[in-house]
């Protein structure tokens, strides 16, 4: 068969498919929408379930449709390719090459869809995907960039749970006239051909990853436990347009940080930081409302805070953001499987922890959930404080993918009563379903079984549905008839009437499912 693809395309399209190897059996497409009061883009972002076509790839290049995202780990938790994720705007990627060559690093910048930067690292082969984030990790750290996205995301994916990862979106959506171009040193934009050609100047073997120095620096920080934009800006510089509210900002810190000499602080930081400094009627009047019960939070949404805005990191800080003296692990990208009901991935200090919706939405349930999966003890904040500060902004970057057709509760109990049925010891006479046995009539057409015995087989098999929501969904199988009342030895037991099931390949129940499997 012709292929609709010329040559020089396929050349082309060859050479971006194998600098983007990621994992196979899921992509990432984002739907645009407006933009933020920070300059970002919002819009809705999912992964799709399947492998990644010629088409998408030659779409993505020519900015046909929706753009194409990779998820960079594999199903054996290694990868070729991972990025630190620069989140500013009006960004000045220049000055960031710089840094990056006079600190010898192998990365390429590539202009994001938002203006800010994707800094890459490209290896000639598959290496880990711890390896690969914690020497990113180390690199954005030297840059002045800690607490910036890192992908791959999760340095194990439970793909045998449905989970995939987190993608990224890909440079050259719109090859020709797109925004999201690599940069080269001089600061100007490359084209597709120039970035293959940096490509293959800075991809690295393993070894010469491994072998990549990343001098560790004491971080001497302004606000030490707060904030980490106010201690981006206390090196960048404040601006003179925005200065009462950054002082604003640095009060609420201060408060928190020194309550009995706050005030004086607050007039020292006026000083030593603003340029110009603000006066002293403008300093009174922002004490005063500093002071006032409920007005002492943090304004993230205003300038110069939200071009430079980490939540994340903000609240794993001592004095950062909605909690208090304990410290929350840094919580990762949220991630919902589409289910019935829905599955939630989170990454809680680089472990990937499985949620159910109540135990996201309840601050105590999450702290068991982190207990039991990831040995973690975590402090429990307010419902208040845990849904205004850490569940909304976590659903603000949402990835939704659609269930896999396993993981439905439906093809689970079906999995079940096949095997119930089937694969073991069955009645010989009706009067056996006393003895907690299934009966299949001798025209092998329909089977019968009390409810409490089946059910009792499902919770031997870490079933988590109670019995009630169990009838309803035998109700809704194919296979099910109706309820009748059969008379043995003078009773008259209400039994479930299905269609008799083929055996299936395999046992249901040799299968060690996890606590929360549904």
């Amino acid at each position: 068969m012709r292929s609709p693809f010329t040559k020089k395309e396929e050349v082309v399209m060859s050479k971006f498919k194998s600098i983007f190897l990621g994992l196979e059996i899921a992509y990432g497409q984002y739907q645009p929408g407006e933009r933020g009061e920070n300059g970002k883009q919002k819009g809705k972002a999912f992964i799709v379930r399947g492998s990644v076509t010629d088409e998408h790839w030659d779409n993505h290049l020519k900015g046909e449709g929706a753009a194409l995202g990779i998820i960079p780990i594999t199903e054996n938790n290694d990868c070729r390719w991972g990025c630190i994720d620069i989140d500013e705007y009006n960004f000045d990627h220049t000055s960031l090459i710089k840094s990056i060559r006079n600190h010898k690093l192998p990365l390429i910048v590539c202009r994001s869809k938002s203006g800010g930067a994707h800094v890459f690292l490209f290896t000639k082969e598959n290496i880990p995907a711890s390896l690969m984030q914690s020497k990113l990790r180390e690199m954005a750290i030297i840059l002045g960039y800690e607490g910036s996205e890192i992908f791959p995301k999760q340095t194990e994916i439970l793909v045998e749970r449905g989970d995939t990862g987190n993608f990224l979106n890909l440079p050259y959506y719109n090859e020709m006239k797109g925004l999201r171009y690599a940069i080269n040193d001089n600061g100007a934009g490359c084209t597709l051909e120039e970035f293959y050609k940096l490509y293959d100047v800075y991809a690295r073997s393993k070894e010469e990853v491994e072998a990549i120095k990343t001098e560790k620096k004491k971080i001497e920080e302004a606000f030490p436990g707060g904030p980490p934009c106010l201690n981006k800006l206390a090196t960048t510089g404040f601006g003179e347009g925005s200065r009462n509210n950054a002082l604003f900002n640095v009060a609420v810190y201060y408060k928190q940080a020194h309550p009995d000499t706050w005030e004086d602080e607050i007039v020292k930081a006026n000083m030593k930081f603003m340029e110009p400094p603000l006066s002293n009627s403008e300093v009174q009047q922002l004490i005063k409302s500093v002071n006032r019960k409920g007005y002492d939070k943090y304004r993230c949404k205003d300038a110069p805070i939200n071009a430079v805005c980490q939540s994340g990191l903000c609240r794993t800080k001592r004095f950062g953001v909605g909690f208090g003296e304990e410290e929350m692990p840094v919580l990762g990208s949220l991630t919902k499987y589409s289910s019935n009901p829905p599955q939630w991935f989170l990454d809680v200090d680089k472990k990937r922890i499985e949620l159910k919706s109540e135990q996201l939405y309840s601050p105590n349930l999450f702290a068991l959930a982190c207990l039991d999966q990831a040995n973690l003890i975590v402090p429990i904040p307010k419902p208040k404080d845990w849904k205004q500060h850490f569940l909304k902004p976590m659903m603000q970057g949402l990835q939704e993918v659609e269930p896999l057709e396993s993981l439905d509760p439906i093809n689970e109990l079906t999995g079940l009563l096949q095997d119930w049925t089937t694969n073991r010891q069955s009645a010989r006479v009706v009067d056996d379903v006393f003895n907690k046995l299934p009966y299949t009539d001798e025209k092998r057409e329909y089977t019968y079984f009390r409810m409490e015995d089946f059910y009792n087989f499902c919770k031997r098999n870490h079933w988590e549905k109670d019995k009630n929501q169990t009838g309803n969904l035998i109700k809704r199988l194919d296979e099910f008839v109706g309820e009748e009342r059969v008379r043995i030895k003078k009773q008259q037991p209400r039994l479930i009437k299905i269609k008799t099931m083929k055996q299936s390949d395999a046992s249901v129940s040799k299968v060690t499912y996890q606590e929360e499997n549904f």
